[in-house]
């Protein structure tokens, strides 16, 4: 059984600098841990308190990188029946390290978290969620609106991390915050993606060349696929190299395939010169074959990503099937109570 429940409350008071290809971000946040302390009962003279001779949970941030810039105190709260608990409050600015999902990218949403562990075993200590007062995050002091948007709403959940500086096999409790920003696609969409969009249609431009002159064709049509090219390695240097493939990379992928077989197409129409009705006839219904494909292509690309964003408009620890505790904050409160 568990001799102690700190509770642990914590309020993003500015986020910034989320760098998708680091995977990591700039936060000033306040931590609040409260746990309850018999020895202090009816003590009402904190600055005369020796704190190293009472209980400490030794909390630790998890997913920091480098050296953080906190500053702590503590106080006592006494309840109505005398019982007395301690309030440990931490203001902290750093740099965090969270690790992106971005098969979704540029349409995706990312949880930011701050883990918390305690060098207690977990039958020393648990940590849990401040009932009384809900984890928020300031949401008109982000920084970065032009490229992300902040959910309004802090989740939290319980852990148990394994203790890598010790030889004690035991685990460590802990507990993650995460609170949610969701990618602004404009960017992406108007100087990327509509690019590459104009660039595969104008791949309809060749069969405009006579198609007595193949060279003419496939030059303009290596010319596109070489434009394409360049564009992708434009678009890589947005994300960091993944094993997989983004939202983004299908899509150009696709259109670089579409751009592939209207090549080819060139390439193997210019074999019908000894019958030149059947080429003709078979070049024309391949223009509108091509079209056709082009057009379904597209919208069936924006049918999907539409339904999974509607799908997927909160993350995965906040969908229906899966909700836990979910803070809605609208009003103005005091972080530092």
């Amino acid at each position: 059984m568990t001799d102690r429940y700190v509770s642990l409350k914590i309020v993003f008071l500015k986020i910034s600098n989320i760098d998708t290809i680091r995977e990591e971000y700039l936060a000033d946040i306040f931590l609040s841990a409260r746990w309850r302390e018999p020895a202090l009962d009816n003590n009402k003279e904190t600055q005369k308190i020796n704190w190293e001779s009472y209980f400490d949970p030794k909390l630790n941030i998890q997913n920091n990188i480098g050296e953080l810039k906190q500053t702590t105190w503590r106080e006592l709260q006494t309840e109505a029946g005398g019982e007395t608990y301690v309030m440990e409050r931490r203001r902290i600015k750093g740099k965090f390290f969270e690790k992106l999902e971005l098969q979704d990218f540029p349409f995706d949403i990312q949880d930011l978290s701050i883990l918390i562990t305690s060098e207690s075993p977990p039958t020393d200590v648990e940590l849990v969620e401040l009932n009384s007062t809900v984890s928020h995050v300031n949401v008109d002091s982000f920084v970065d609106q032009q490229e992300w948007g902040l959910y309004d709403f802090v989740v939290g959940e319980k852990r148990l991390m394994p203790n890598e500086y010790s030889s004690v096999k035991y685990k460590r409790p802990g507990f993650i915050f995460r609170c949610c920003a969701v990618r602004r696609v404009g960017y992406f969409t108007w100087n990327i993606m509509l690019v590459i969009a104009m660039i595969s249609s104008l791949s309809f431009a060749a069969f405009s060349v006579d198609r007595e002159l193949p060279q003419r064709r496939l030059q303009l049509s290596f010319t596109l696929i070489l434009t394409m090219v360049t564009f992708k390695f434009v678009a890589s240097q947005s994300v960091p190299k993944l094993s997989y493939l983004t939202y983004l990379d299908r899509y150009i992928l696709l259109s670089m395939s579409f751009l592939f077989l209207v090549c080819c197409w060139h390439a193997v129409v210019a074999l019908y010169k000894s019958d030149d009705d059947t080429a003709g006839m078979m070049d024309y219904y391949a223009f509108f074959a091509f079209v056709g494909v082009y057009l379904f292509g597209q919208v069936m690309f924006v049918v999907i990503v539409g339904t999974k964003k509607k799908l997927e408009s909160l993350p995965t620890w906040d969908r229906p099937e899966k909700r836990k505790k979910k803070h809605k904050h609208f009003m103005k409160i005091n972080p530092f109570t």
